[in-house]
Parts: structure tokens; C-alpha cells; sequence
């Protein structure tokens, strides 16, 4: 009895020392951690540097959502920082008027994985002498501008003009399941990368269409443009809604977060465009881009 009794302590601790074994030789896999710049949401036709510049409720606002992520372990790039560069670049502020490119040339500057457009609502409780602040926060993906998720947040109504204690007050609920979202989604951009929409149409006086034999084996030009983003797509992950209406649509081609050519550096739509433009080229057809945004590109044959 006492011999069996042994036998099975023993091979019950053989069974623990080889689980252990097991669960040190496959460690977890280390998550990767997005970089995300808040900056503030602007309306139509506002001018996001001279908000940021004028608007000390907008300064707060954002100073208060980076804070809370802070605390929660977020790897963020401070908008003030990058803001302070670019006031200090004359070049740049003779171009601030245009909002569009301000916020692009601020993202591209940044680095920044994910951006969040934060908004910050206070409202006033005049019958109460009180207040509260409504904190709405978007997130976007830097390389093609397609949205990942929103939130919001609101504070407990509170007689004080303090509007960060109440910022900080609506973030409270708000910060933890945002972040948890955009983990969720930057993982998933890591692993099948970015999605982009890519259409290609033939102009009035096009001298080629998708039924050209192109080059010394004759193939179409449908079947290039096939086979490039076969080649070209992260994973080879793309789809081909073939020809219709002499419109070649690819719905959804996957490029990769960073550029192979500079992994330090993000991998855009525009640096798609720019690797179907070389390309065109090399087969001698002309095109021309009609809608350039990071994740709707239109082109033209022409």
C-alpha cells in the first residue's frame, strides 16, 4: 500500500514538473502596444491649430484624456509637444489656415499608430449652479483614417467651474474600455494589416482598357493588375471584384502597418498610391489619382 501510495506521489509530481516545464518553454506572446496621439475633434471648416492655440477648455481637455491614459499605461505622443514644433516652423504656420493639412502634416510628423479626436462638452446646469462635461472620443488608424471605435464619458453634475476635475470625472468610466477597444483593433492591424479600397476606371480618351494585352506575353491588364496586388497585398490579402461598368475595383487590399522600406516609419495609403503609380509606369500606362485619402484611392486611366 505504501509502495503505491509513493508511485502515485511521484508520478503525480513528474506530471507537475513537466506542466511547469511546458509553461516555461511557451511564454506568452508579448503584446504590441500602439502609439496614439489625442489630438482635439474640430468642426467644419475650423482651423484645428488656432483652437488648440486659443482654447484653453481645449488644452485642458486634452491634457485631462492624456492623463487618464497615462495612468492606464498608454504609449502616447503628446499633441502639445508636436503642436509646440510646428509653431516654431514658419513654413508650416504660412500653411495653418488649411485645417486638413495641419492635422495631416500632425499625424505624419507624429508617428502615431492610432490617433484619437477627443471632444469635450461642458454643460451648464444654470437652474442648479452647477456643472458637468461630456468627453466623446474617436479613434482612428493613422495609416488609412478608417474608424476603429468610439466611447463616452460623462461626469456627475457638480457645482465647480473646475472643468478638468470633471473631465477627469468622465473619463473615469470611460478610459479603460476605450483603450481595451483599441488594443483589440490594433491587434487585429498587426496580425492582417490595413484596409484600403482601390478603384480603377478608364478616362474618355484612354488609349488602353482592361482587356489591353500589355507587354511581350500579352497578358491583360486586368490580369497585371491582378497579379501586382497578389504580389504586393500584406499576406496577399485582397479582393478582387473583377471588372464591371469598365471600373476595376479591388474592395479591400491589406497593406502592412509599417514601411518595409523603414520599419520606423508607417506604411500609409498614400504609400500605396505611390507603389501603384511606379508600377504604372514601369508598363508605360498613365494614370492619374482622382481621390487621394489614406483609404480610398480612386485612379484613372488615362
Amino acid at each position: 500500500m505504501k509502495r503505491a501510495l509513493l508511485y502515485v506521489m511521484h508520478t503525480c509530481l513528474c506530471i507537475s514538473l513537466l506542466s511547469a516545464q511546458e509553461n516555461t518553454a511557451q511564454p506568452a506572446a508579448k503584446q504590441v502596444q500602439p502609439k496614439i496621439m489625442v489630438i482635439p475633434r474640430v468642426g467644419e471648416g475650423q482651423d484645428m491649430k488656432a483652437l488648440y492655440d486659443t482654447s484653453m477648455l481645449v488644452q485642458i481637455g486634452i491634457a485631462k484624456v492624456n492623463e487618464a491614459f497615462q495612468k492606464k499605461g498608454a504609449n502616447l505622443i503628446g499633441f502639445d509637444q508636436v503642436f509646440k514644433q510646428f509653431k516654431q516652423n514658419s513654413m508650416i504656420n504660412k500653411s495653418s489656415g488649411n485645417q486638413e493639412d495641419f492635422k495631416s502634416q500632425v499625424l505624419a510628423t507624429s508617428s502615431a499608430d492610432i490617433y484619437v479626436e477627443a471632444k469635450i462638452d461642458v454643460v451648464r446646469h444654470t437652474a442648479r449652479n452647477a456643472n458637468s462635461v461630456t468627453v466623446i472620443l474617436e479613434g482612428y488608424q493613422t495609416g488609412t483614417g478608417n474608424m476603429l471605435g468610439s466611447k463616452t464619458g460623462r461626469s456627475r453634475m457638480n457645482q465647480t467651474e473646475d472643468i478638468g476635475l470633471l473631465t477627469q470625472q468622465a473619463m473615469d468610466s470611460l478610459t479603460t474600455p476605450f483603450l481595451e477597444l483599441m488594443q483589440f483593433k490594433f491587434n487585429d492591424i498587426y496580425e492582417n494589416g490595413q484596409s484600403v479600397y482601390v478603384e480603377f476606371s478608364l478616362g474618355s480618351g484612354a488609349q488602353h482598357d482592361f482587356d489591353s494585352e500589355i507587354g511581350p506575353q500579352k497578358k491583360l491588364l486586368s490580369e497585371l493588375i491582378d497579379e501586382w496586388f497578389q504580389g504586393h497585398a500584406y499576406k496577399s490579402v485582397y479582393n478582387n471584384q473583377g471588372v464591371v461598368s469598365n471600373k476595376m475595383i479591388i474592395s479591400d487590399v491589406r497593406i502592412p502597418l509599417k514601411n518595409p522600406a523603414n520599419p520606423k516609419a508607417n506604411y500609409s495609403g498614400q504609400n500605396l498610391y505611390t507603389d501603384i503609380l511606379k508600377y504604372f509606369r514601369s508598363i508605360n500606362i498613365p494614370i492619374k489619382r482622382e481621390i487621394g485619402t489614406n483609404n480610398k484611392i480612386l485612379i484613372t486611366i488615362i
